[in-house]
């Protein structure tokens, strides 16, 4: 048997039926910080720069897009690194959460079989670590719009809630991911062309008015969709998001929350005959 003292994971109290008490609940949450850091480091602990990437990766893809969108490639939208760099560092949000959170499991399987932990901690780990990336990525949007002369629209109190929204959003599909991906790992290899149908079906390199009339009531399905024009709207188009847009975001992402929890739930006691 592992000594306790020296695995603080272990050391948790194993579920019990009935509410859980206060410190239960605290060593869980701080179970799930620590998780959330591990995954982090994990990702730059052999790199020579180390957590500088933070910062370098989102930098340099803007600096790319800005290069390329201004220089090469004129669609005659206005401020057109900006309208594309506020869709596709949430999309890359999207992306990384689902595929870590997806895939996290397998990578874990001596963690989910010699220690007990919730484990639904797991994927939720590596979605919080893909939100820290996002909001370094936000910050470093803002300020490149600063330096573009770009105004700040007075939307910006919108930005939290659809960051909540997108959260959710990724949970719900990372849970669901990461249960069917326990029993068929198919699904693991199945992912990345699935994500690529979701890039082109979202608004990211083209506005939403570019979609045919006809196909927009199923084209906004996608919960991709209400997200990437809410950030949109609120960065560069200082207007409103469409209620109807968003509307079919939050109650996609809820039902994809609920499906994802379910599922995942339902799988957990099988998760050790199958990783």
């Amino acid at each position: 048997m592992e000594d306790s003292d020296a695995n603080p994971v272990a050391a948790l109290p194993r579920a019990r039926h009935g509410a859980p008490g206060v410190d239960v609940l605290r060593q869980r949450r701080d179970l799930l910080l620590n998780l959330v850091l591990a995954e982090l480091n994990a990702r730059y602990k052999t790199a020579t720069l180390g957590v500088l990437w933070f910062v370098l990766n989102p930098l340099i893809l803007m600096l790319i897009l800005v290069a390329v969108f201004s220089r090469f490639i004129r669609l005659g939208i206005e401020n057109y690194p900006v309208f594309v760099l506020s869709a596709l560092l949430p999309w890359t949000y999207f992306q990384m959460g689902v595929t870590n959170g997806g895939t996290s499991i397998p990578r874990a399987a001596g963690l989910v079989k010699r220690v007990y932990i919730p484990r639904a901690f797991i994927p939720l780990s590596a979605v919080l670590a893909s939100l820290v990336h996002f909001l370094i990525s936000l910050v470093l949007l803002v300020a490149l719009m600063r330096a573009l002369g770009v105004p700040l629209s007075g939307r910006l109190f919108l930005i939290p809630p659809v960051i909540v929204l997108q959260t959710l959003l990724i949970i719900g599909v990372a849970l669901l991911v990461a249960s069917l991906n326990v029993f068929y790992r198919d699904v693991e290899h199945a992912l990345t062309p699935a994500l690529m149908c979701v890039f082109y079906g979202t608004p990211i390199f083209y506005p939403l008015s570019y979609v045919p009339e006809a196909w927009r009531s199923w084209y906004i399905l996608n919960p991709m969709v209400g997200v990437i024009e809410t950030y949109r709207c609120t960065l560069v188009e200082h207007t409103a998001p469409s209620a109807d847009v968003l509307a079919s975001a939050a109650l996609t992402s809820l039902a994809l929350l609920v499906i994802g929890t379910v599922a995942f739930f339902r799988g957990e006691p099988y998760f050790d005959d199958y990783v």
